[in-house]
């Protein structure tokens, strides 16, 4: 039996883990997995690692935390002797040095229809932006930002329904499948790698916190786009009476007033146009509810008042 290729895998959050499991399982050699490294913790200062760091280490994967890539990591690196690393949300920059390192270079899992949605959100931007189909690429990388050749991609539409987080974890289970035949295919020299026409990318810039401040004189259906697309991360969010509350869930409703007024209950506000009625909700500090167990014991929303 053909002995499979020594893979270095560089991912971090939960929705990386699935393709790295697939690699595993199915044969590849994991000759090192790089995560983000442990964070503090502000309650008691315990330091948390990363969910990739988590299992990796469950499976007596060797684990890499750099916290930056320099001359010192990149020996390590080296030492792995991969012939291939694939990245999914690692969550830094990989430098130039490191790509030609692996024999087959530096593969990674991109949240996008490549040329469309490069940059560092682009599950967020294709839903925000109203697209009605988004997907992954399977790209070889280079020196510059999510513009390397294209070994494969995937279509996955956005409905109504589609929110960041089911979009993310939807692209995490599609990319199993797509990146393990795939990487069999290149290993055999049968994949025909297709250059980006940069003419037509969009780029995804990285949510700023300021953003996901609700503005009620935007459209309805501009908030409520927005409101699926930052969920559950950082989450839409509106101020009353000096507390902040996150609203994760809402549907656009016909109904109009002056722009920020409690329209109607439980909870409709009225918008730039049409208004927004609030189905899920978070107070600072406290867990998600739906509407009608909020209301009841939050007397301070009326029928009238105004959100800032």
């Amino acid at each position: 039996m053909k002995k499979k290729q020594r893979i270095v895998f560089f991912g971090s959050p939960e929705f990386s883990l699935a393709p790295l499991k697939t690699l595993y399982l199915g044969g590849y050699e994991i000759v090192g997995v790089y995560t983000q490294e442990p964070k503090k913790k502000s309650r008691g200062m315990k330091e948390i690692t990363t969910p990739v760091h988590q299992w990796a280490e469950s499976q007596l994967l060797p684990v890499f935390t750099p916290v930056t890539l320099n001359q010192e990591s990149i020996h390590e690196f080296q030492s792995l002797q991969p012939d291939v690393a694939i990245l999914f949300a690692y969550g830094k920059i990989i430098p130039k040095a490191w790509l030609d390192i692996p024999l087959y270079g530096f593969i990674n899992i991109h949240a996008s229809l490549l040329p469309k949605w490069r940059g560092a959100a682009p599950v967020q931007r294709s839903i925000e932006n109203n697209d009605e189909i988004t997907g992954i690429s399977i790209m070889k990388m280079n020196e510059k930002l999510d513009e390397g050749p294209v070994l494969a991609s995937q279509e996955i539409p956005i409905t109504k329904e589609t929110n960041g987080l089911n979009l993310i974890n939807q692209m995490s289970l599609d990319s199993c499948s797509l990146l393990f035949n795939t990487l069999e295919k290149y290993f055999l020299g049968k994949i025909k790698l297709h250059d980006q026409d940069s003419s037509l990318s969009s780029y995804a810039n990285k949510i700023n916190k300021i953003e996901s401040k609700i503005n009620w004189s935007e459209k309805a259906a501009t908030i409520e786009r927005k409101i699926r697309a930052f969920y559950p991360y950082p989450a839409m969010w509106f101020d009353h009476e000096g507390k902040r509350y996150k609203v994760l869930k809402s549907k656009i409703s016909n109904q109009i007033g002056k722009v920020g007024e409690i329209i109607d209950t439980p909870l409709i506000i009225a918008c730039g146009d049409q208004s927004l009625e609030v189905l899920e909700i978070q107070a600072e500090g406290k867990k998600a509810v739906s509407i009608d167990n909020f209301i009841l014991g939050n007397a301070n929303f009326k029928k009238n008042d105004f959100l800032r």
